[in-house]
């Protein structure tokens, strides 16, 4: 009798963190795409201050999730050959024009709806701000008809995304942690965590303790808000146990580390239900803190979960009986993509929310010289 030993060579991660920051900001950008659609259809329960930041996160996302795809893709020539060889049994190739299309339904849905706001910044004392007020493109009006069917036409757009990132993962049979229903579901049902997440974010940006009553989020915000965070997260810890036993083997248990990922996961979901439990009504809008915290740990969440499922996935032996242990590189492949993709996408916050929460001196020009005026798209 013949042994032959099969040796394994260690190879590089097919999927970089530079995924990781892609599915987790195009996964808010969809799921803030279907809330706005949400909210704008029920209008009159919601407020302009959680429409506005829905919209702010709906466009930096959709615009900020690409560039971490290209540098996913290790070179921009290799982003130009999906169009130029295009092919339809390929999810990514359907990705390369399902993508485009939503970056930019999201970025022209939030600067209808914001130009109202853009055009308030001519009542600045600061030049550079009224110059910004010229982005409107003129004084015409969209209906309101039209505006809520362009919001449905970008939440419709936002579904493809979510089928396309969920597909190209699961129709991978070597992975059957990949290779399965539940995998594209957890995604989607997390993205939602990750909307509310950056959401909680620009409402601190925008909101002021400052300013009157008309700013603040309605009963209608908290209802959503707390609903969307109850249900996902209800969704992902009846979806994270199948996730396992659906990969057609149990050993994933025997390991020490996997059960800490997965406890850690299950803790996190358990965590986002009691905060949606625990708050009441004017929680999100009175207490900054709470705010604060939910945003924190509905973050985490979404983004551990991408995380777990695309990396440390990937340390998983296919072949043999060998560990793969993946240390998280410090530069721009690793901890610095990180810290860089978050770092631009708070900053173009910061920047954008002025549209939403204009500075002070601004507000009291505007104040004394201009009556307050309706969103003429709503």
């Amino acid at each position: 009798m013949n042994i032959t030993e099969i040796l394994v060579p260690p190879q590089d991660i097919a999927w970089l963190p530079w995924a990781v920051q892609y599915f987790f900001y195009i996964g808010s950008a969809y799921a803030a795409a279907i809330l706005f659609c949400i909210a704008c259809v029920f209008k009159r329960h919601t407020s302009h201050a959680l429409r506005a930041a829905l919209a702010l996160v709906l466009a930096i996302s959709a615009v900020v999730g690409p560039l971490a795809l290209t540098a996913d893709l290790h070179q921009p020539g290799r982003a130009w050959h999906f169009f130029t060889h295009l092919t339809s049994w390929s999810w990514m190739s359907n990705g390369s024009l399902f993508l485009p299309l939503f970056s930019t339904l999201a970025v022209l849905v939030a600067w209808l709806y914001l130009r109202s706001d853009i055009q308030q910044l001519k009542n600045s004392p600061y030049r550079i701000v009224k110059l910004a007020s010229k982005l409107t493109l003129g004084n015409w009006t969209v209906s309101s008809n039209v505006f809520i069917a362009l919001t449905v036409l970008t939440a419709l757009s936002g579904l493809t995304i979510a089928l396309y990132t969920g597909a190209e993962i699961a129709v991978l049979q070597s992975r059957p942690l990949w290779h399965q229903l539940a995998s594209p579901l957890l995604w989607f049902v997390t993205a939602f965590l990750g909307a509310i997440s950056l959401t909680g974010i620009m409402l601190l940006l925008t909101i002021d303790s400052s300013l009157t009553a008309k700013s603040s989020l309605t009963n209608g915000d908290n209802i959503l808000l707390k609903r969307t965070i109850l249900l996902s997260a209800v969704l992902a810890l009846i979806l994270l146990p199948l996730w396992v036993v659906n990969s057609n083997s149990l050993t994933l248990l025997n390991d020490p580390q996997w059960v800490t990922r997965l406890a850690i996961l299950a803790f996190l979901f358990v965590c986002c239900i009691a905060l949606a439990i625990r708050f009441t009504a004017q929680s999100f809008s009175t207490r900054k803190m709470g705010l604060v915290i939910t945003s924190a740990i509905t973050l985490f969440s979404c983004w551990y979960l991408r995380w777990v499922t695309i990396m440390d996935v990937q340390t998983i032996p296919r072949y043999d009986a060998g560990t793969y242990p993946y240390e998280l590189p410090m530069g721009p492949a690793g901890l610095l993509g990180i810290i860089a993709m978050a770092g631009l996408w708070i900053a173009l916050a910061a920047v954008l929310s002025e549209v939403v929460h204009p500075p002070k001196a601004s507000r009291t020009l505007s104040s004394s010289s201009v009556a307050p005026s309706a969103h003429h798209v709503l």
